[in-house]
């Protein structure tokens, strides 16, 4: 059997085990948490590919972030399949699969053998830490982020041992257009530095090049990086250090990479978020110091005989640093999706320290059975996490059994059975919201619609107006009042609320319409009949 025939086979067969957990999203729905505002109530998105779309896609600041890449590839799964669940969770399945292929070929060009490359390209597809970013229709930046970024390494190793220009361009275009999918690949010229100190060893004798032939690459990571922040600040998501303080920060973030550590070791327990803890632990802080530690001198005392070992550890370490809370975006301690690509980092050194240190033929059989029982005891776990991400209701259940009681998993539980008119259960997990974050105007925007619902009107109107006392700003509560008013037949309060509704969201059609209503129902005048 030739080699292309061994490497179309390892590509079938790690096509194979991917699809066994994730083809059953093919019945999953959308989820409430981002999905709308990514793909189905996004008129930009849901009306597919356009060029006014993609000139939106590069200016906005939507969902507090600018990834242009992102936006266009929703866009053009809408204009193939329409903007459909099915369509948008089978293409995740596609990326997700793509990156996968990319890391067997990028651990071949750093050295493994072809089995040992064919199963750490197979641990990092079934690992259960990645089905967030997959079975997430909004995560597809995660999946584009991957897949360029990976492209662009392994272009970079052909580039550096064949001197082509033409493959330093397509390399920066790479690169490029990770950065457009998620400014999580800011991180990408450290790497290619890296691959610079190993395996290609142009350090010593070509620096200045290697320099010099980077700072494109820097000027567009920090370009990547400011124009981040502004889109983060202007959504107010970044928080304060009063909010969390820098020591709370940096305590956080040294627990985050030994909590990462373990979940790729061992994942369970995962779900979909994990919310920021009121109290650090020092027991869990000084452990995670001393497994940093511990791990860090390890790899730089055997850098001379194992250099891998040092690359994995400081990719792993570098590349899930933007994300890892010195910069607090949202509420959350750690996030599963952050582990997308750091994780390969942690299985090339441990791959190739195997795969060179175990060289009798008994020990190797051995260890290829070892890593068979793994990955399918993976991929069984994998097919679990998949489960719970089939609607809003199964994840956000299964994240208040995880994580605890918190604000987000009562919120999107009590949206969702809303959406789904049950309406009871809709209240019960939005109070518990309200109670946990009494300041948050959508909360009672969507408990005052329950309320309404359920012609408990005296209610509904307290929900909606302690929603507009919170904050004035807000359409919404203004809209829902004046369909009250409207139904109790007081035309002149209803006729305020729906202009100062048009007045704080002029776009909104519905609105807009109904106080053209309101005012033609004012303007008839009253008889008989109408009493």
């Amino acid at each position: 059997m030739t080699r292309n025939t061994k490497l179309w086979l390892c590509s079938a067969l790690l096509t194979i085990l991917i699809l066994f957990p994730y083809l059953q999203m093919q019945s999953h729905e959308f989820i409430n948490w981002d999905d709308p505002y990514y793909i189905y109530n996004n008129p930009l998105v849901s009306a597919g590919l356009s060029w006014m779309g993609i000139g939106w896609a590069f200016i906005t600041f939507s969902t507090a972030n600018w990834h242009p890449m992102t936006w266009i590839s929703h866009m053009l799964d809408a204009s193939l399949f329409g903007p459909t669940p099915l369509a948008a969770h089978m293409m995740n399945i596609v990326w997700f699969t793509g990156c996968v292929l990319l890391s067997f070929f990028l651990f071949l060009h750093l050295g493994a053998s072809l089995p040992a490359a064919f199963f750490m390209a197979a641990f990092f597809g079934v690992h259960p830490l990645h089905v967030e970013s997959v079975a997430w229709a909004s995560e597809r930046k995660d999946l584009l982020c991957a897949f360029f970024f990976l492209s662009a390494l392994i272009v970079y190793l052909n580039y550096s041992r064949r001197k082509k220009m033409c493959l330093y361009f397509l390399t920066t275009l790479l690169f490029l257009l990770s950065l457009l999918s998620k400014p999580m690949a800011v991180t990408w010229p450290c790497v290619a530095l890296l691959l610079d100190y190993w395996p290609l060893k142009r350090l010593h004798h070509a620096l200045k090049q290697t320099i010099y032939e980077k700072i494109p690459w820097i000027v567009l990571a920090v370009f990547s990086s400011i124009v981040t922040l502004v889109a983060q600040g202007k959504s107010n998501a970044v928080k304060s250090l009063v909010e969390f303080s820098f020591t709370d920060r940096m305590a956080n973030a040294a627990i985050s990479y030994g909590i990462y550590l373990r979940q790729t070791v061992w994942p369970s327990v995962l779900t979909v978020f994990y919310p920021y803890p009121y109290h650090i632990s020092m027991h869990d802080l000084v452990a995670a110091c001393f497994i940093l530690i511990i791990i860090t001198v390890f790899v730089i005392r055997l850098q001379q005989r194992h250099p891998y070992l040092l690359w994995g550890w400081l990719f792993y370490l570098g590349v899930l640093f933007p994300v890892i809370g010195i910069i607090q975006v949202g509420v959350h301690a750690h996030a599963d999706r952050y582990m997308l690509l750091p994780q390969l980092g942690l299985i090339l050194a441990t791959g190739l320290l195997l795969d060179k240190t175990i060289t009798k033929i008994k020990f190797r059989r051995m260890a290829g059975m070892v890593m068979m029982i793994i990955i399918a005891m993976f991929m069984i776990f994998t097919f679990r996490q998949v489960s719970y991400w089939k609607n809003s209701q199964t994840l956000f259940n299964q994240n208040l059994a995880v994580a605890g009681e918190n604000e987000l998993a009562h919120f999107n539980l009590g949206s969702a059975y809303l959406e789904n008119n049950e309406l009871e259960m809709a209240i019960i997990h939005l109070s518990a919201a309200a109670s946990m974050n009494p300041e948050e105007v959508t909360t009672y925007n969507n408990m005052g619609i329950a309320y309404a619902k359920m012609n408990e009107t005296s209610r509904a109107e307290a929900c909606f107006n302690k929603a507009i006392s919170i904050n004035p700003q807000t359409a919404q509560p203004h809209f829902h009042l004046a369909v009250i008013r409207m139904q109790q037949g007081r035309f002149k309060e209803a006729t305020e609320h729906l202009n100062e509704a048009v007045r704080l969201a002029p776009h909104w059609e519905e609105a807009r319409n109904l106080r053209d209503k309101v005012k033609d129902l004012s303007s008839k005048p009253f008889s008989k009949a109408d009493e």
